[in-house]
């Protein structure tokens, strides 16, 4: 008479512990994440083949929109609190040490330094509905040229921070317009950098296939 085998059963594995475990870095990530500034302005760039990548760190950007608006934002809470410590200093903006670390964290802005105090007051989510006609330029006397002063005082503060080790390198200057922006706005953007003696930047675009590599494909 055969034997009899007994049915075995798939072996049970407790999950219990792998889900504490996925939990745990939910939770983590979500207390650790910094949310990302809400833009001001919203840019379509034009497109080239041009394959150089930006650093994913030390960028001072100028946004210009489509209506010829300039914004500025720069990577670096150091060197952000450097600058806005400087800035208010030389030009007497009456900022207090709240507003100025509001500045560390606010992202882009478009607003002329009169407004700035307004715009750091105002809560996140209605900052999107501040007035901001973009940031002054005066592209006769570079010396009341608001973007002419914020670019070279965030270079020096930007320089600062890496002669102590805070950062490893200097801004890396990006022009990013709109395909839609009129070219006089652009070039104001580019006499005032070239103005302050800044001759080496980048215009951001999108990617765009290479006619070139598109024909040696096919072929």
């Amino acid at each position: 008479m055969p034997k009899h085998k007994p049915k075995r059963g798939a072996p049970t594995i407790d999950m219990t512990a792998m889900t504490d475990v996925a939990f745990l870095l939910l939770t983590f990530f979500m207390l650790t994440a910094k949310m990302k500034p809400q833009e001001n302005v919203v840019i379509d760039t034009p497109s080239s083949i041009s394959e150089t990548k930006l650093p994913d760190a030390g960028t001072l950007t100028i946004l210009v929109g489509p209506d010829g608006r300039i914004f500025l934002d720069m990577a670096g809470s150091h060197t952000r609190a450097e600058l806005i410590k400087n800035m208010n200093a030389q030009y007497q903006m009456g900022l207090n040490e709240k507003e100025q670390m509001l500045f560390t964290t606010v992202g882009s802005f478009g607003v002329p330094r009169s407004k700035l105090k307004a715009y750091l007051n105002t809560l996140p989510s209605e900052r999107p509905k501040f007035p901001a006609p973009g940031i002054p330029v005066d592209t006769a006397d570079i010396n009341s040229s608001e973007l002419a002063n914020w670019v070279h005082n965030a270079r020096l503060a930007q320089f600062q921070m890496k002669q102590e080790g805070k950062v490893k390198d200097e801004y890396v200057i990006v022009v990013k317009a709109d395909q839609n922006t009129p070219y006089p706005a652009v070039q104001k953007v580019i006499n005032t950098l070239v103005d302050i003696n800044v001759n080496k930047f980048n215009l951001i675009t999108s990617l765009e296939a290479d006619p070139n590599k598109v024909n040696a494909a096919k072929g």
